[in-house]
């Protein structure tokens, strides 16, 4: 005899759909407070209620704040190695696809969104354990993506020396955000800063 399904435990196509359509909803209004209101904003009961459910559901998706944070910053990690990845594909040589990297990331270090997600996280890294453990996470995510477009784009560096080399940019473009990102004043010392950046970096991977 064929044993009878629970049809009340399938799950309906379309309840998954008004699930996800419910979570992408949290992460969307998530982002945008942690962007143009800050973390002290950063309220899982506020977020519920911006998007109209009960913070019992939202914590059905995002146990806790650290989930949530996760979430907003997974996307970034993609956005990166995305891009690495059209970049080698497009650039015709390793020079090219560096230089075109380094063009990416000089122009992502003036978006009001990637400067005022990571201005929140660096300031709160060294108070709390947590932000830290996320911070040094998406880091690690983000420094291996480099890395792998670093050693494609230059065969003959060693592994090593291609994770040091992405730790360098890194290091370079987080400083540089401080000096030339979103919002901040453009200073006459800072004429042909950024053409000073390319050649830096060209050399540092160009060398045997």
């Amino acid at each position: 005899m064929t044993e009878k399904t629970d049809q009340s435990i399938i799950p309906r196509p379309r309840a998954r759909r008004k699930g996800e359509m419910t979570r992408l909803a949290i992460v969307k209004e998530a982002r945008r407070i942690l962007v143009d209101e800050g973390y002290e904003n950063f309220v899982l009961r506020k977020i519920a209620k911006n998007i109209g459910i009960q913070p019992g559901n939202l914590q059905y998706y995002f146990p806790t704040k650290k989930d949530l944070i996760w979430e907003v910053l997974s996307p970034e990690i993609s956005k990166y190695s995305g891009t690495y990845t059209e970049v080698t594909t497009n650039a015709s040589t390793g020079s090219a696809k560096i230089l075109a990297t380094v063009d990416f990331l000089l122009d992502d270090i003036k978006v009001k969104s990637t400067c005022n997600i990571w201005f929140t996280i660096w300031a709160l890294a060294p108070h709390d354990p947590e932000i830290a453990e996320i911070m040094d996470r998406w880091y690690q995510e983000y420094l291996a993506s480099l890395a792998q477009l670093i050693k494609a784009s230059m065969p003959n560096l060693s592994e090593q020396r291609a994770n040091h080399v992405a730790r360098i940019i890194t290091a370079l473009m987080d400083g540089m955000t401080n000096q030339i990102g979103y919002g901040k004043p453009r200073h006459d010392t800072l004429e042909g800063i950024e053409d000073e950046i390319r050649s830096t970096i060209l050399h540092l991977v160009t060398l045997s």
